[in-house]
């Protein structure tokens, strides 16, 4: 999913979440919680066209495991509404990165599955394409000619 979807369900949950408990600080919270988790794209894009090793995939920071943790967080341990706003947040993240990408597999999204598999690169999906700079590219607000040309000059021959 790419930056302006991310931000828009974001800001709606955190939207939701300030309507329920009053706390306006609700709203930028969900937005870092919906939004910042994919700059561990950044750690991807640098191994995939720095190094050039198209063999793995980390997103560390995507995991349906974290929303768990937040949830039993929030139930069990620490009802705040800025730990309701994060989670509400990532939850946006999460699902959103889950449902926009139909190749992903259900276990696209579970790090621990990532890691029993090595960090691997799925064959499925974008990220074997060597393609998977696009989204960003289509975020950033300006400078996307060159970003494509820095990209493109560091894919793989064919």
């Amino acid at each position: 999913m790419k930056l302006l979807p991310h931000t828009a369900l974001s800001t709606a949950a955190g939207g939701l979440v300030w309507a329920i408990t009053g706390e306006p600080a609700s709203v930028p919270i969900a937005i870092a919680a919906g939004v910042l988790p994919d700059v561990d794209h950044l750690v991807d894009y640098y191994v995939k066209y720095v190094r050039r090793d198209g063999r793995f995939q980390f997103l560390l920071l995507h995991g349906w495991e974290y929303l768990l943790a937040g949830l039993i967080a929030y139930v069990f341990f620490l009802q705040e509404p800025w730990l309701l706003a994060a989670v509400a947040g990532y939850a946006t993240q999460i699902a959103g990165d889950q449902l926009s990408h139909d190749r992903a597999r259900w276990n696209t999204y579970l790090v621990t599955a990532r890691a029993i598999n090595g960090f691997r690169a799925p064959r499925h999906g974008g990220w074997g394409s060597g393609r998977a700079y696009q989204s960003l590219v289509e975020s950033v607000p300006f400078g996307r000619e060159a970003l494509t040309r820095w990209f493109e000059r560091r894919l793989p021959e064919e």
